[in-house]
């Protein structure tokens, strides 16, 4: 591990134990997977910390994880169990914190009930709380900018050489599973998502499975997809023409959500409101007389997870701030015909808004 790796966690510790001083929290059981990783660095599928105001955290996992936990995590305690939130809870005690924040958004009922009825818990307040690592995580460091800006690249590097392999007659599933690979061959550690592919009248389903359905000429072929980095993600979507000139409906409904698309990343500013940049969109969707067709917020924060904080909708509140990564993503999905979207991962610089995702936006004709 690098001494920059090790200097962001020190950091980041420091950041929540201010947050939860404020708070009177003297710890914070972390469950959900981005925030342990976040935390300590540990990126295995079963892990659970305590973060404490008095020291670094401590990491609960099992013994599959001994060797990797102790390579991720150099200064953090860590705990090799199959019992994650006993063990913790345990050494809650000998830490002697009056009260335990817990995030029931991360939490079963009865996990939450189990908690609160632990022994250990005697005397130790639970307090339901939001986590406080959703608005630390939500503005990104050097670090993870670096790291997105790579899954991007890697999407996009592997979109321009899928471009050419697409062919009428493929299925669906073949493409996803065919830029699947080129991500892996181009250094992604996985997708940072279940690629949607979707061709002719399955567009008109914004969130669409990729199926054996073949591509035919005509379709509008929209596909959804994102590398990964280090469990940091990136989120890009494009709409080709496949092997004909478009008809009229499907240059009507392209061309307004790329108009919508580009009305909203003008209108991204550090201050601006995360609701503002919805309307600046759907504005323009609804001038084209297709606002019944956009059925989704125009976008969401994203890094560890695919979909975090801000959300970008017509009732989301909030605003944008630099060095918070988001999505663009309007689209227009017509029932039984197809569907349009254009998506970028974008973050707004003190010099102005910086597109991750690049990659045209012109309507282009594959296969």
């Amino acid at each position: 591990m690098s001494k920059l790796k090790r200097n962001v966690l020190r950091s980041r510790w420091l950041q929540l134990a201010e947050q939860m001083k404020a708070e009177d929290l003297g710890a914070l059981l972390l469950t959900d997977p981005a925030d342990v990783r976040w935390l300590t660095g540990f990126s295995g599928s079963n892990g659970a910390a305590l973060a404490i105001t008095s020291g670094a955290p401590l990491l609960a996992t099992d013994g599959r994880y001994a060797d990797q936990s102790a390579a991720e995590c150099p200064d953090a305690e860590i705990i090799i169990t199959r019992d994650l939130i006993e063990q913790l809870l345990l050494r809650l005690r000998e830490n002697s914190a009056t009260a335990l924040g817990v995030d029931p958004l991360s939490l079963t009922l009865q996990q939450f009930r189990t908690i609160s009825a632990h022994p250990a818990m005697f005397g130790v307040r639970v307090q339901e709380v939001e986590s406080p690592l959703r608005e630390l995580r939500m503005v990104k460091e050097l670090y993870e900018l670096d790291r997105m800006r790579k899954a991007a690249k890697v999407s996009t590097d592997a979109l321009r050489k899928l471009q050419g392999m697409i062919e009428v007659g493929m299925s669906e599933l073949h493409v996803a599973r065919t830029l699947e690979a080129i991500m892996g061959d181009l250094g992604s550690e996985d997708r940072a998502f279940p690629t949607i592919v979707a061709s002719g009248p399955n567009g008109g389903r914004p969130h669409h499975q990729p199926t054996t359905r073949a591509i035919e000429a005509g379709d509008l072929l929209t596909i959804d997809f994102g590398a990964m980095s280090e469990g940091y993600r990136a989120d890009c979507t494009r709409t080709f023409i496949v092997a004909a000139e478009p008809e009229d409906w499907q240059a009507d409904a392209y061309f307004a959500v790329k108009r919508a698309a580009a009305s909203a990343r003008d209108a991204a500013k550090a201050g601006a409101k995360t609701s503002a940049i919805d309307a600046a969109a759907r504005k323009v969707i609804t001038k084209a007389d297709l606002a019944e067709y956009f059925v989704h917020g125009l976008g969401h924060g994203i890094g560890l997870n695919v979909h975090e904080a801000p959300l970008l909708g017509a009732s989301s509140a909030g605003t944008l701030e630099e060095s918070v990564p988001f999505t663009v993503e309007p689209g227009v999905y017509i029932p039984g015909k197809g569907g349009v979207r254009i998506e970028d991962t974008c973050v707004i610089q003190p010099d102005g808004l910086e597109i991750l995702t690049e990659f045209p936006r012109k309507l282009l004709r594959v296969g």
